[in-house]
Parts: C-alpha cells; sequence; structure tokens
C-alpha cells in the first residue's frame, strides 16, 4: 500500500512527528463511608499525581490501589514509549543547550499557536479539535506540554537549515492555487493483478467497483476515489501526479509503481487554477513553504535523534517493549 492511516488515501505526510501516546488516568476514590483516605501530603506531588508506590491512588470496594499494584501492567502497556520520550527529551535538550537554545514559554506558546492552526482556520473548532486529539491520544498536561517543547526545540535547531526559495514559493502556489486533478485509483502490490485490472477497466468493467473489490490502497472503501491532486504537490508520488496529468477525462492508465504499489489511475475531473497571481499572496505562501520546510526538517532531525537511542536496558519487560518499538515502522 502507499497510504498511511493518519492520511488521506495514498498521500504521504511530511508533517508528522513522533509523539507515542500514553493513557492519562484519572484517579478517583470509591466514596465509601467505611473506607476513610489517609491525607496525602509528602506522597503527593505539586500536580496532585502520587508519588511512591504504597501510598493509595484509589479504592475500590473499601481496598486500597497503590500504583505498585499496576506497575507491571503499566510497564507492559506503555513502559518504553515512555522511556524512549524521555530519552528523546533529554537528548533534545543536551542538543539545544549545546547550540544556546532556551525553550521559554513564549516558544511553548508559539508552538500550540502553530498546532491549533493547522488543526483548523476556525479557532472555536481548532481548539475542539484539540481538546478531542488529546482526548483521543491521552494527552493529559504533562505530555502534552512535553510534545510542545518536544516541536519547539526541533524548530529551533533546524531554523538555520530552512530556506525558502522561488522554486519552493512556486510549488506552494501550485499546490494552493493551481489546476487540480480529480481521479479514482486502483492499488495492488503485485504488476501482473494491477495488469489485469487495469485491462478490465479499459474494457468497460465499472473502475470503482474494482477498487471496492480488489484495490489495496484505503481508498477502495470510496471506489478508489481520491481527493483533488496538484500537478507539484510533494505529498503524492512522483509518478503518480506524471501519469494523472497526462490522462484524458475517462481513460484508464496503464499500472505504475509509486512508492511500494502498482497504481492503476482514471481521471473524473480536471479543475484550473483559481487565476490567483504568486505575488497577491507571496507572504502567506512564505510562511507555508517555512513551514512545510521545518516540518520536513524536524521529522528528520527526530529520526535520527530517535535512532541513536541507545539504552541498555536490564529490565525484561522494558526491554521487550523497547524491542517491540523497534520492529515499528
Amino acid at each position: 500500500m502507499i497510504s498511511i492511516a493518519t492520511s488521506p488515501p495514498m498521500k504521504a505526510s511530511v508533517c508528522r512527528l513522533a509523539g507515542e501516546l500514553l493513557i492519562a488516568i484519572a484517579l478517583f476514590a470509591s466514596g465509601c463511608a467505611h473506607s476513610p483516605q489517609p491525607q496525602l501530603t509528602d506522597a503527593v506531588s505539586a500536580t496532585g499525581s502520587v508519588n511512591d508506590s504504597t501510598t493509595p491512588i484509589a479504592f475500590w470496594r473499601g481496598r486500597a490501589i497503590r500504583r505498585s499494584d499496576l506497575e507491571t501492567a503499566l510497564v507492559e502497556r506503555a513502559g518504553a514509549v515512555s522511556l524512549r520520550e524521555y530519552l528523546l527529551d533529554r537528548r533534545l535538550a543536551e542538543l539545544a543547550l549545546a547550540a544556546g537554545i532556551a525553550i521559554d514559554a513564549s516558544r511553548l506558546a508559539a508552538e500550540r499557536a502553530i498546532l491549533v492552526e493547522n488543526l483548523s482556520a476556525d479557532p472555536d473548532l481548532a481548539e475542539r479539535l484539540l481538546e478531542a486529539v488529546r482526548a483521543r491520544q491521552g494527552l493529559g498536561e504533562q505530555r502534552f506540554e512535553a510534545l510542545l517543547r518536544r516541536n519547539a526545540t526541533l524548530r529551533a535547531l533546524v531554523a538555520d537549515e530552512v530556506i525558502v526559495d522561488e522554486d519552493t514559493i512556486a510549488r506552494i502556489h501550485d499546490v494552493v492555487h493551481g489546476p487540480e486533478r480529480v481521479s479514482r485509483i486502483i492499488a495492488a502490490a503485485e504488476l501482473a493483478d494491477a495488469s489485469a485490472l487495469a485491462e478490465r477497466a479499459a474494457a468497460g468493467e465499472e473502475f470503482a467497483a474494482l477498487a471496492f473489490a480488489h484495490s489495496s490502497d484505503p481508498s477502495r472503501g470510496a471506489g478508489g476515489l481520491l481527493p483533488p491532486v496538484s500537478r507539484l504537490d510533494p505529498a503524492w508520488p512522483a509518478a503518480f501526479r506524471e501519469t494523472l496529468f497526462a490522462l484524458e477525462v475517462g481513460e484508464v492508465s496503464p499500472p505504475v509503481l509509486a512508492d511500494d504499489s502498482w497504481v492503476v489511475v482514471t481521471l473524473l475531473e480536471t479543475r484550473p487554477s483559481d487565476g490567483v497571481a504568486i505575488e497577491s499572496v507571496r507572504p502567506e505562501l512564505e510562511r507555508l513553504a517555512r513551514r512545510q520546510l521545518e516540518r520536513v526538517r524536524m521529522d528528520l532531525l527526530m529520526r535520527e535523534v530517535a535512532n541513536s537511542l541507545a539504552p541498555d536496558i536490564v529490565d525484561p519487560t522494558y526491554r521487550r517493549g523497547w524491542e517491540s518499538l523497534a520492529e515499528t515502522p
């Protein structure tokens, strides 16, 4: 397949950063009259979290539940993820210190603003989406701030590498304001399978039905229908874009290798550019170009740092989890 689950069908993301998830646990008392709760003093942190393994974190049917009761399950569930996040943050902090970079409240606020901006142009909707994402991904206050700090550090570290040139501005202009093509695709792992499906589609079988029944791309559920594609959008494989823009409406392409799949394309509709000139929107194009280049560089740096981590893990449960993380693409 040439899709990733968090992107539109077949579209490769250049804007994702690593950010593994940990479930936030809300602590509630049992409310039983016969189960008085002890006063939590030194055992509780300033955020209200229990700091030691013996002080109860909850009560259930009069029984105290302690952190030690949950430790093994928590480690199996998210221990390695938490360890990797911890090491990533430590290593990024070292790199920032060496570069003379300080991540203060203003940088964190700016990072949050970028995140909200990327979610929606409507501020209210963006905030609601952010809350939904945080709830779904278990990003409590501590881990959310750590994510903002991580991204802010990465952005500061790559700042000198981000150069917005005229070619990049022209590409962004084409993506936002240029002509687009609407298409359906059928993806297959093997050339022979894709060729057979292309022949059937060219012979008159309904393309959408073939895609729904046989395509390996997530777009199969919509009969292979993709969102509009511009000629220069790097988020789509170049071979796919070249094929798409060479087709006539209704034409079926031969199989083309796009990333790791063979793809058959049919063109449904052409849409002209909106006529907006580059100079009339140059500041916005420069901002979008900088954001995109930043994310590409940030992603590369994050991968480099993550791949450089080599902790000597002595706990077998953590070690198994770490090995599983290493095997995850």
